[in-house]
């Protein structure tokens, strides 16, 4: 009589499929990192984007002023509101940004006009810039979101890697 077959695995072959696992994952750990931060400043980028867009919307619409209002004096990481200008009624509310992102931005009120053009709060005609940056990774690319007088943000990548000169290359 032959011996019966054994079915499953060794503990020898469970043990190196385990160790090749573990050594794959730990090469891949630094690009997952690199890609959740990555993920985290497009993020923030694009909620800002949506609110400034919406605001304009929202001026336009109305034909009457819309403010973005950082929601801790000039800190924008804590957060904004959308509101019609002179009011306390918020149209949209950001939460704060968590993590390792640093958003730089204008220490005024951005204010929409009826028609859409953006100003500070006494009314004269803005031009802002807002910066994003990875804290804890200084690699990864910075975004920026310009908007010009008319009221139209745009947002760019840091394609040279160097925040000191902003999103200008």
């Amino acid at each position: 009589m032959r011996g019966a077959r054994r079915l499953g695995f060794t503990i020898i072959e469970v043990l190196i499929v385990v160790a090749i696992l573990g050594v794959l994952a730990a090469m891949g750990m630094p690009s997952m990192r690199d890609l959740v931060a990555s993920t985290k400043v497009k993020t923030a980028t694009s909620d800002l984007f949506s609110s400034l867009v919406f605001a304009r919307s929202e001026a336009i619409k109305r034909n009457a002023a819309v403010e973005v209002v950082p929601t801790v004096a000039t800190n924008w990481n804590a957060g904004w509101q959308v509101r019609p200008a002179g009011t306390t009624q918020v149209l949209q509310a950001q939460d704060p940004i968590t993590g390792d992102v640093a958003i730089g931005g204008p220490s005024v009120t951005l204010r929409y006009r009826g028609d859409g053009r953006l100003t500070d709060g006494g009314g004269v005609a803005l031009d802002a810039t807002f910066t994003f940056i990875a804290t804890a990774y200084a690699h990864i690319q910075m975004r920026c979101i310009f908007i010009d007088p008319s009221g139209r943000p745009a947002v760019r990548v840091d394609r040279d890697r160097d925040p000191s000169n902003g999103c200008t290359a």
